[in-house]
């Protein structure tokens, strides 16, 4: 039975994509949905002082958690149970694995931004990893073909 799905959300239209079909999914199943958004090292510190690099990173934190309160709160329609959570992570497939097996999830369901030879191999890509290490199901969104 899937009873949790976590929905790791980078505020692409991949992720969109995904938390559409997750929603559609949890409403079917009874489930409820987490949006997950894994803050790295990706702001740049360099030069701040220790106080200020630390506020650059809570502001980023913030701002994510306002967008997937909004995102989250936008979709009860749907009568699906909608929570946000943040993780701390340098990997995303890191914190999304991690909050994965923490918290129970029965399946995480992605988007994938389609990279697929060359590109993936230079860039890697956070879907792939996910799929290779979960210890649950995963669903990979892809964007239909236009």
């Amino acid at each position: 039975m899937i009873k949790n799905i976590l929905v790791p959300y980078d505020f692409t239209n991949f992720a969109d994509l995904a938390f559409e079909n997750a929603l559609e999914l949890a409403e079917k199943l009874g489930s409820k949905i987490t949006l997950l958004s894994v803050i790295g090292n990706d702001v740049d510190t360099s030069g701040m002082s220790f106080e200020r690099a630390q506020e650059a990173q809570d502001e980023n934190e913030k701002q994510a958690k306002e967008d997937l309160d909004k995102l989250s709160a936008s979709r009860k329609i749907k009568n699906v149970d909608v929570s946000v959570s943040i993780v701390h992570f340098p990997s995303a497939v890191d914190g999304i694995l991690s909050y994965a097996d923490k918290n129970n999830v029965d399946l995480i369901v992605m988007g994938s931004h389609g990279r697929s030879g060359l590109k993936k191999l230079v860039l890697g890509s956070v879907a792939s990893g996910v799929v290779s290490k979960a210890n649950c199901r995963v669903m990979i969104v892809k964007s239909p073909k236009t």
